[in-house]
Order: C-alpha cells, then structure tokens, then sequence
C-alpha cells in the first residue's frame, strides 16, 4: 500500500505492507541508484535484528550507527556522535541517512540528516507503533535540552518512508502502549469517522498484537498516516491546523521534563496529556456536556501507566512554560470540542490548569 504526503517539489511515499522490510536494500538501490548512505539504529533494534543489520550492511555497503536506547539518551553529544559516523564514512551531498528504528532513532537521524552538508535526504523505517503512526511521517526532527523536550531541531522531510508491521511482532508490551498513545490521539482530531472507529476497535488495536491479528493494526496504521499526511500537506510547519497533533502533549512534555525523561516513556505521558485534555476542555467549557458520555465512554479503559514518584504539580506547571507550545509566556493547549474535532486554546488560567492536574496526576503510582 502506498500514501502519499504532498507537499509540492518534496512530496514523497509512505509504503505500509508486512514484511516489506526484508527487500529494503533492492528498494534503496532502485530508489536512489548509485548513491551511498549511512543506516542509524538502536541497540535494541541491534539486538533484536541481528542477521537483518547484516544483510543491511552488505546489502547496502555502508556504515552502521548504533544509539542507545531511550529518551534520555536523544542528546546533543549523541547526535552529534551520528555526524561523526556520516563525516568517518565519506557520505558526500548525494548521501542518504536512514533512520531505522522508534522515534528517538527517527528524531537524531532526521535531525543529523538535516544539518549534515546543509541538508542531505533521510529515509525513515520506523520499527515502533508510535514512529509508524505518528514521529516517522511529517518530517519534525529534533533532540531535547534538559530544560525542554524536542528544543533543538528543524523541519527536515524524509525521502521515504517505509513502514513493515511485522517489527510490532517483537515490540515490547509497554512500547506498543507507549504507541497506542499516539494512535488514540488521532480519534479526538481526525473527524467523526476516526472517532467512532476508535471506539468501535480500541480494544482489538490494544490487543493486537497479543492475539496475532495484525488486520486491525494494518488499517489502523493506514487511517493514522492518512490523517497525518493530509494535515501535514496542509500546514507543514505547525503555523495552524498541524498543532492539532499536539492533543495531549502540552501535559505530556511537561511530565517527561518533570520526571527527567526517565521512568515514563513518550506515549505513556500522552495517555495521561490525553485525560488531562479532555478534563480541561470540560472545567474550561470547551467541551459541551452532551458529548461528555461518549469521551468518558471512549477513555474507560485506557492502560493508564503508573506514575513513577509521586508528582509535583507546580513544578510540571511551571514546566509547561518551556515547551514549544508556549507562547509569548502563554500556555497553548489543544482541546476537544466535539467528538473527532478539537482546537487551539489559549488563556486557560493557571488555577484550572492546577485543578486538572491535582485531579488526573493523583491516581496511581508505581509500587
């Protein structure tokens, strides 16, 4: 299956099948003939995969990058480490980064590709559900600042993008509902028909992959991107309706600072930014009570993480105000209105916003 992300001069496909993966090195061959890359991944993928990084290697002739797992490590140092690689490797302007892995591999290679000789292409094969839905298409690139998640980056849009089911196979259960995150998110911005598909199937997407069904991850992949890609094509640099993907993420960002990006991974904090959302839109009026039904409806049941030490609510308040989100000192926060459609909302005052987060954040905590 292919899509398509349109944007002028740089459009590019985004191909979605299973076990697509395995005939990468003929698809780069065919797709970029006679041109040279470098492959960047994760120890994790590096473990999991260990024949696949081989045939990569021969297949492909070239160097191999190897980060190590997790938030905490998408660091200047680290980044600047995958430069080194491409420098050592001799890849010259015609050269390809290709970012295989979840979204923080997705984010430093992207990233590393747009600033290596001022910009050279990057093909993204995300191996995890969040980078397949959600970090792997739209071209955000970026590593965090200790004051801030996603501070340093830039818009850099990939060549490809070539999303294999099949590594949800070997996904760690936490990850897959770390992704299911960003999967749910699009139900509160992706229109009414994406709203009631989410109801209808959020349990047969959650357990997907636990009972083998990959149907179910196939289409919903498939609506995910689509949606993504048709926002993407509208507004590619977040200037107006691309801030809908943020859903959920003002809250979440703030607790990944908070928590200093460990102990509680990207998509785990958007589940708890997603019940912070819709409790706001509610205090705040956003939403009007005759949907509240249906949303408390489509959250029950929602694997909501353990927190992992009792939070400060001042502190990830204060930590809302550096995140990208912001502006002018003033808090933005992305609200649902109705059901599959949310908006931009600004001047939410500090008090409502400490009433959600003493609500929503002191529920569970890890044993």
């Amino acid at each position: 299956m292919q899509l398509n992300v349109d944007l002028g001069d740089r459009s590019y496909p985004v191909y979605i099948g299973s076990g697509i993966a395995a005939g990468f090195p003929e698809f780069f061959n065919e797709r970029f003939p006679g041109r040279r890359c470098a492959v960047v991944t994760s120890s994790a993928i590096a473990s999991i995969y260990p024949s696949y990084i081989s045939a990569l290697k021969e297949g492909l002739s070239c160097p191999v990058h190897e980060l190590p797992d997790g938030e905490k490590y998408k660091t200047v140092p680290l980044w600047s480490a995958i430069l080194d690689t491409l420098v050592e490797a001799r890849l010259d302007r015609k050269g390809v980064v290709v970012a295989l892995g979840g979204g923080v591999v997705g984010d430093m290679a992207g990233f590393a590709a747009a600033c290596f000789m001022r910009g050279v292409d990057c093909v993204q094969v995300p191996t995890t559900l969040l980078a397949m839905v959600d970090s792997s298409v739209g071209g955000k690139t970026a590593v965090d600042h200790p004051l801030g998640k996603n501070l340093i980056g830039a818009f850099h849009q990939p060549a490809a993008v070539l999303i294999d089911i099949d590594f949800l196979k070997t996904l760690p259960a936490r990850e897959f509902v770390a992704g299911y995150a960003e999967v749910f998110k699009y139900a509160f911005l992706g229109g009414r028909g994406m709203f009631d598909y989410m109801m209808a199937n959020r349990g047969a997407v959650l357990h997907a992959v636990a009972k083998g069904t990959p149907e179910p991850l196939m289409e919903c992949v498939e609506r995910c991107v689509r949606i993504k890609a048709a926002i993407v094509g509208q507004d590619e640099r977040e200037a107006g309706q691309r801030a809908l993907l943020n859903f959920g993420h003002t809250f979440a960002h703030a607790l990944e600072q908070f928590y200093g990006f460990e102990g509680l991974l990207h998509g785990e904090a958007v589940l708890w930014g997603i019940c912070c959302a819709v409790e706001l839109a509610k205090i705040n009026g956003n939403l009007h009570g005759r949907h509240w039904p249906e949303f408390d409806e489509l959250l029950f049941g929602l694997p909501l993480p353990p927190l992992p030490a009792p939070p400060d609510i001042n502190k990830i308040y204060t930590a809302m105000f550096a995140d990208k989100k912001a502006e002018s000192g003033e808090l933005r926060f992305i609200l649902p209105v109705g059901p599959g459609a949310a908006e931009v909302v600004s001047g939410v005052g500090e008090k409502k916003v400490l009433q959600v987060l003493e609500k929503k954040l002191d529920l569970r905590l890890a044993e």
